[in-house]
């Protein structure tokens, strides 16, 4: 009789920790269906009229821009987690800039329509000859979006997409990504670090070499002299750190006479881990301008005076109040 009281009592033990799983599973079922509302956002982009309501950034793999008139692409590949420019020479993309583009897509609004007439799609550029061809594909190699761009108006575009013979004056333009050419859309960056990860700082200029080395939690300067450094001059150098560009590509040509093993300005950062990374600079025969590149890649970028000063031009030693 006790044996099968206990074998009664474990079966209701069970069904309760059942009834208790079954109660969990119903009420997160409930909290995603109400709370969550699954597609609520492309429902909701649709209702507020997005011009491309699917796109879900995270998603989106793949961009191709084509200019008809000028006969110049552009195609961006997401690889890995890393944007790339895939069309040409494969390089690493902008991220910055692609993740602008993107969120200017994402936020197109759907404006007034302006002609639903296939004969006037010319008038507005948005022609399969006069205007710009975009394409977008997500992560399952799904088309999200497929349209043309053509004149740009007072705060926004003309759009058409391509399957359609409706004309929309869209907010915002996307023009000033549209008119880049390819080699914009490539990554150049020369140096991008972060302070808590970098121990010493030299940076060498045509007449002396500033050495910045942190020591106990404190970033002084060691050579020519030795002080505490300015740290708002600190934190602007650390800030052109994070991502320090050079203007544009050097015509092959001229990159292959660039003589670096003299530099005229060199950046040297000693990470914690004791990695070097170098960041040279000669300065061209004529004019204001330079030759960059970093110390182990033949990558040759052009970059300017104001590039040059925004890091040699800092004043490391604070000045002493006016008596």
């Amino acid at each position: 009789m006790t044996e099968k009281f206990e074998k009664s009592f474990d079966y209701l033990k069970k069904m309760s920790t059942l009834k208790k799983v079954l109660i969990v599973f119903v009420t997160l079922l409930i909290f995603i269906i109400v709370v969550e509302q699954p597609g609520r956002d492309t429902k909701k982009r649709q209702s507020e009229k997005f011009f491309i309501p699917k796109l879900i950034i995270e998603e989106i793999t793949k961009v191709q821009v084509d200019h008809s008139i000028q006969e110049k692409q552009v195609v961006l590949e997401k690889k890995e987690g890393a944007w790339r420019v895939v069309n040409g020479h494969s390089s690493p993309a902008d991220e910055e800039k692609v993740g602008d583009f993107l969120k200017a897509m994402y936020s197109l609004k759907e404006g007034s329509l302006v002609s639903n007439n296939p004969d006037r799609t010319a008038i507005f550029s948005v022609d399969e000859k006069n205007g710009v061809h975009v394409q977008i594909w997500n992560h399952k190699a799904r088309a999200i979006a497929d349209f043309y761009a053509g004149e740009t108006i007072p705060d926004g575009q003309y759009l058409r997409r391509a399957d359609k013979d409706e004309v929309f004056q869209t907010i915002p333009s996307l023009t000033r990504f549209l008119a880049d050419s390819l080699d914009s859309w490539k990554d150049k960056t020369l140096l991008s670090v972060e302070e808590t990860d970098i121990r010493r700082v030299a940076l060498q200029t045509p007449e002396e070499e500033m050495v910045l080395e942190k020591k106990e939690g404190v970033w002084r300067m060691i050579q020519p002299e030795d002080y505490e450094a300015d740290s708002l001059a600190v934190r602007t150098l650390f800030d052109q750190f994070k991502k320090f560009r050079a203007s544009a590509f050097a015509e092959s040509t001229e990159a292959s006479q660039i003589d670096f093993s003299d530099p005229d300005y060199k950046i040297s950062v000693r990470m914690n881990d004791e990695s070097l990374q170098l960041v040279l600079f000669k300065r061209a025969e004529e004019g204001d301008a330079y030759f960059a590149k970093n110390g182990d890649k033949d990558m040759v970028y052009t970059a300017d005076q104001l590039l040059i000063d925004s890091v040699f031009g800092l004043k490391f030693k604070a000045e002493s109040p006016a008596q």
